[in-house]
């Protein structure tokens, strides 16, 4: 055991002091929230290039119905200023633009052109005044059929309301408990926290994986490992990487929480999320127009901030843990298993190239599963050992029967042990085998010996 305390604190040591993990753990959170914040940072930065349009509407029939906003600024152009899209003289450079409507578009549909410096304006904006105009065009449409088949403005009004509305029916979901009572279904926003800790926990998986095949290709390759061996079991030593690297990921995932949590509550704080509003959130009794209006965010904003508060973190987190435990070992095992049987890491990674094909399959059930996280392909994907870890992480937000985390937990482990026992037997033989090409049929033989 003191040999195995040793093993561990300086792989433990050796791995959390080089560059590499203290810049992956302070800049992957970091990352993560980047990612998050940047395509709204981007949308803002590429609607202000393009600010006033100068419409030339020689029908008087379509400028009235295009309204300028905090974005875009609509202005009447006169006949005699047709000269001007050629060049703008506004002093606005590419700011400006210019869209002339020659003919009514029902007789001619070609005949609204957009000009401006841009090789593409702004899709944004054209995709609003196509609407405008496509609207506008459907109406007159009406009118004059309406018109032609001596039907009373106001039925024809009423019938043009009808059809311009943009009213949508919102179909409202609910659960029934095991007693019969309702309550509410999850939000989209809990799937997306689900996708997020199925790719979490593959990328950790992974990651910690290779770092164990890694050290242990170049110690054999350095001729360290034989050193070593002297003083200690090559189970031991086996045992002593997997562990240290467990612990390293560890370190590295609670680390992550803590920044993500402090970086969640300056984002709620900036929304203007008291505790008092979250605790609201959390017990379902605040409405969202309510809440929206308390805090002056956007309701949809605020049932996804709703979703959020309601997951059970505790016990999402927790599991998270005693998932990537379970998980780590299985996998981790498997990598040390294939790294000793190489001579280099090219080699290695020829080796241990099913068992990425068995990772990328866990990764995409995961996601496949988040579209019915309750369905045959999600809960076998979460029982069986090689996928549960990934897959879980999908149902977790949502409530999973306690009997079916028991049973994937007892699997997962038993898989894991049975797995590092399978390895440590293989792990004694490769450790010290050099210069030999070695394959599967190979390293299956080294099982047998004693």
């Amino acid at each position: 055991m003191k040999a195995l305390s040793l093993i561990i604190q300086r792989e433990y040591a050796a791995t959390v002091k080089t560059k590499a993990f203290i810049i992956t753990t302070i800049l992957m959170p970091i990352i993560m929230i980047v990612m998050i914040a940047l395509p709204s940072f981007l949308m803002k930065l590429g609607n202000d290039d393009i600010k006033k349009i100068y419409v030339l509407d020689r029908t008087g029939i379509y400028y009235p119905l295009l309204e300028s906003s905090d974005k875009y600024q609509f202005e009447n152009l006169k006949d005699d200023e047709a000269a001007f899209p050629r060049k703008n003289n506004d002093g606005a450079g590419q700011n400006s633009a210019l869209l002339t409507i020659d003919a009514v578009l029902n007789d001619k549909p070609t005949a609204a052109t957009f000009f401006s410096e841009k090789q593409k304006p702004p899709r944004e904006l054209t995709q609003y005044i196509n609407e405008v105009l496509t609207n506008a065009v459907k109406n007159k449409t009406l009118n004059d059929y309406t018109a032609e088949m001596n039907v009373d403005k106001q039925v024809a009004d009423s019938i043009n309301k009808i059809t311009t509305s943009k009213e949508s029916i919102k179909i409202t979901t609910k659960q029934w408990d095991e007693t019969g009572a309702e309550k509410d279904t999850k939000s989209d926003a809990v799937s997306y926290i689900g996708m997020g800790l199925t790719f979490l926990m593959f990328f950790f998986i992974v990651m910690n994986g290779s770092m164990v095949m890694q050290s242990v290709v170049e110690e054999k390759t350095n001729k360290i490992v034989e050193v070593i061996i002297s003083s200690t079991k090559p189970f031991n030593l086996m045992m002593g990487k997997i562990i240290a690297v467990a612990l390293t990921g560890l370190t590295q995932l609670v680390i992550w929480i803590v920044v993500v949590a402090i970086g969640g509550g300056i984002v709620m704080t900036a929304l203007g999320v008291d505790a008092a509003t979250l605790s609201t959130m959390a017990s379902g009794s605040g409405d969202p127009q309510q809440m929206a209006a308390m805090t002056g965010a956007d309701p949809n904003m605020q049932l996804g901030i709703k979703a959020l508060v309601g997951v059970d973190w505790i016990k999402v987190i927790s599991s998270f843990i005693i998932y990537f435990i379970g998980g780590y070992l299985l996998y981790a095992s498997l990598f040390a298993m294939f790294g000793s049987a190489a001579n280099d890491s090219q080699e290695a990674q020829q080796f241990i190239r099913p068992v990425t094909v068995i990772l990328m399959l866990a990764f995409y059930v995961g996601f496949a599963a988040t579209r019915n996280p309750e369905g045959n392909l999600a809960f076998w994907g979460s029982i069986i050992p090689f996928t549960s870890p990934i897959v879980m992480m999908v149902r977790l937000p949502f409530e999973v029967p306690i009997w079916e985390i028991i049973l994937s937990f007892v699997l997962l482990f038993a898989s894991a042990i049975c797995s590092t026992m399978l390895a440590g037997k293989i792990y004694r033989t490769g450790i010290l085998m050099q210069g030999k090409k070695t394959n599967f049929k190979e390293i299956f033989k080294w099982l047998r010996y004693k």
